[in-house]
């Protein structure tokens, strides 16, 4: 085979993979467009799923200001994800202009809709400080109320804390509990963390 022979085969596959390409291209475009039909006919779903896109550029370009106005309009509707999305965003400038005092408002709409990740975060935040001003009391209330609904990441922080007593009254026995329960659901970290803390105690302190 010739190299000009060489270069035309070469020169087809790559025209192939850019026809490929247009037509994937071709169909998120009329994708986005039928979720952006029902996001204007009201449907709260594809209000979030439309905003997740503008917003991260994970399958079409970022568009922000299209991205948040999907984003409030689905909060606004009470979706529980995008009043939990609007409300990280805002309190961490994640994309969006920073504003912790909207951000936490819809932080706690979304905990209070008992929305497992919205608990979790503002659980997690109020225990650190955060963004949020701290209080512990309240953020064991939210993040026990995620650990017991199942939310993995939830159980693990729960659980680490309880062990080593940071933020929270050392339980040793109640710690072990959630964190091997993470573990057991399959949360990465609390795996990780649960087979040292079995071989080394806590000698070499997980991590939460």
């Amino acid at each position: 085979m010739s190299g000009s022979e060489k270069e035309t085969t070469v020169g087809d596959v790559i025209l192939l993979q850019e026809v490929q390409a247009e037509k994937e291209r071709q169909k998120i475009e009329e994708g986005i467009n039928w979720l952006r039909r029902a996001a204007e006919a009201g449907d709260t779903w594809a209000m979030a799923e439309l905003a997740h896109q503008l917003l991260t550029g994970e399958k079409v370009p970022q568009n922000p200001e299209e991205g948040e106005k999907w984003l409030r309009k689905g909060a606004e509707a009470g979706e529980s994800w995008s009043m939990t999305e609007l409300g990280y965003r805002l309190l961490t400038g994640l994309g969006l202009q920073k504003d912790p005092a909207e951000g936490e408002k819809w932080l706690r709409k979304a905990a209070e809709s008992q929305y497992p990740a919205a608990m979790r975060i503002l659980g997690y935040r109020l225990l650190e400080g955060d963004g949020l001003a701290q209080d512990l009391e309240e953020g064991e209330k939210w993040i026990r109320k995620a650990a017991q609904v199942g939310e993995r990441i939830a159980m693990r922080i729960l659980g680490y804390r309880l062990l080593v007593g940071q933020g929270l009254k050392q339980n040793i026995e109640e710690g072990e509990k959630w964190l091997k329960k993470a573990a057991e659901e399959g949360e990465v970290i609390a795996m990780r963390e649960w087979g040292n803390y079995l071989v080394n105690g806590l000698k070499k302190s997980v991590k939460k």
